[in-house]
């Protein structure tokens, strides 16, 4: 989908690849590797620089880390490890907290980095005991992926979801994330540590759904209707992508444990698999259904910023923090075309509902609406806005939303001719406008449904809407 409108270099990267093209990537996955394991690996690190509190004659916070069954049990506080999730794992917390108060151990030297990257294998990897144990359950909540025909149903409304105490912030949070049902009266909006679902014509509250992973970066609706896809997490501390069932909030699925926030991700139209990557440049494919790694592949040589599944599931499209884009087919898993027109950052890529078309917009103010048949850009608006383009989102009849630094919010029609312009400063009341010298600025834009309102969140966390006729 995309990357964060400002703030990009903070910030975690990427992520490619497409449904049925699992084994066509296998080609490129790691070789089976010797197993990590607590008895071969990891009881030395922990004899070596935990015995002294946690260890045969002291244990403090009642945690024991003298055996497997002990690192198991966990302490007082609750379990250490979590199968499968370094990244959300007490122990990893504490033996690399950067403040001295807080890591473990509290004297001496700090655990040394290639040992704590071996406990975090092991943890990934299963929580081995020995080379003759298998991997510890891995947590799953059950998500089975059944998408709908297009059979033009409704697509599901929040009801009766759970309340939640939102983590407390300095300021106004900008709206990193936005997104629309493709069935329903329905836009999900990024807060901080939640999103908010709320009508697109009178954008009142429709209810919350809690992200305890941090900062949803990325926000898409199933195709169904049915799942919101969210991404993000903690800059350089976590990333993952979780799927929620619209109509309750319920988790259904988290996928990956990245080491920094997932700032691109997208879901099949299948519903079966999830894509996401990070500033190193891989990326990774995952199972909705098990959260296993089904592959991973490289190919940009820089961040990837922007990753779309086509609606037939025929193409994915993927951008990157210089400029690159490339469509993979699904089928065969091998690189169809590059894509080459944009000189800076591709900051969202957006798919035709026909699959034929995807659209691209960068940081070079440029929009392009790509012919997938033969990569030709039917349309090239290279001053689309002043300064860089933000988003670019299609709509159900083929229009294009797009907003970008000049503070603009347009609409394309399906030729790719500019109908409507909206202004972000306009549509804003004189005390809710920032101090002077701070912009605001559009970060995110969607299209309802029904294809009447276009919407876009701004910098001090606003919502606006127009009305597209």
């Amino acid at each position: 989908m995309r990357c964060p409108p400002y703030r990009s270099t903070s910030f975690a990267a990427v992520l490619i690849v497409l449904a049925a093209s699992a084994g066509a990537w296998a080609a490129d996955a790691k070789p089976d590797e010797k197993p990590i394991t607590f008895e071969d690996d990891v009881s030395a690190i922990l004899k070596k620089n935990c015995s002294t509190c946690h260890g045969d004659a002291k244990q403090e916070g009642g945690l024991s880390l003298t055996t497997y069954a002990a690192v198991m049990k966990g302490s007082g506080g609750g379990e250490i490890v979590v199968a499968g999730r370094s990244g959300a794992s007490r122990l990893i917390e504490v033996i690399t907290a950067s403040d001295d108060g807080d890591r473990m151990p509290p004297e001496g030297d700090r655990v040394p980095a290639e040992a704590v990257a071996l406990i975090k294998k092991w943890i990934d990897t299963g929580l081995r005991e020995n080379a003759g144990s298998s991997v510890a359950a891995m947590r799953t909540l059950g998500f089975k992926a059944a998408a709908p025909a297009d059979d033009g149903a409704p697509g599901a409304m929040p009801t009766n979801l759970a309340s939640f105490t939102r983590p407390p912030t300095r300021r106004a949070y900008p709206v990193l994330a936005l997104a629309a049902s493709p069935r329903a009266p329905l836009v999900a909006a990024a807060g901080y540590g939640a999103i908010d679902l709320v009508d697109p014509v009178t954008r009142s509250p429709l209810g919350a759904i809690e992200f305890p992973e941090g900062e949803p970066l990325v926000l898409a609706f199933s195709r169904s209707g049915r799942l919101l896809l969210a991404a993000g997490g903690k800059p350089v501390q976590n990333g993952a992508a979780v799927l929620f069932d619209v109509a309750t909030g319920k988790r259904l699925a988290s996928v990956g444990d990245e080491p920094d926030a997932v700032i691109a991700a997208d879901i099949s139209p299948d519903e079966k698999l999830v894509a996401i990557g990070g500033t190193g440049r891989l990326v990774k494919l995952y199972s909705t259904e098990d959260g296993s790694l089904v592959a991973s592949i490289e190919k940009h040589t820089d961040w990837v910023t922007a990753v779309a599944f086509s609606p037939d599931g025929a193409y994915l499209a993927t951008g990157d923090r210089i400029g690159n884009i490339h469509l993979w087919d699904g089928r065969s898993g091998r690189v169809i075309l590059p894509l080459s027109d944009h000189k800076k950052s591709v900051r969202a890529l957006s798919w035709r509902s026909d699959s034929g078309v995807v659209a691209s917009c960068g940081e070079d103010g440029t929009v392009v609406w790509w012919d997938v048949k033969d990569g030709w850009p039917v349309v090239n608006k290279p001053n689309a806005h002043a300064g860089g383009v933000l988003d670019c989102r299609f709509g159900p009849q083929g229009e294009l939303a797009t907003c970008g630094r000049d503070g603009l919010v347009k609409l394309w029609s399906a030729e790719g001719n500019e109908t409507k312009k909206y202004s972000i400063a306009d549509d804003t009341p004189a005390d809710a406008r920032p101090a002077a010298g701070v912009p605001l600025l559009p970060t995110r834009v969607a299209i309802s449904a029904d294809g009447e309102q276009v919407l876009a969140g701004d910098t001090s966390g606003r919502l606006h809407g127009w009305a597209t006729k």
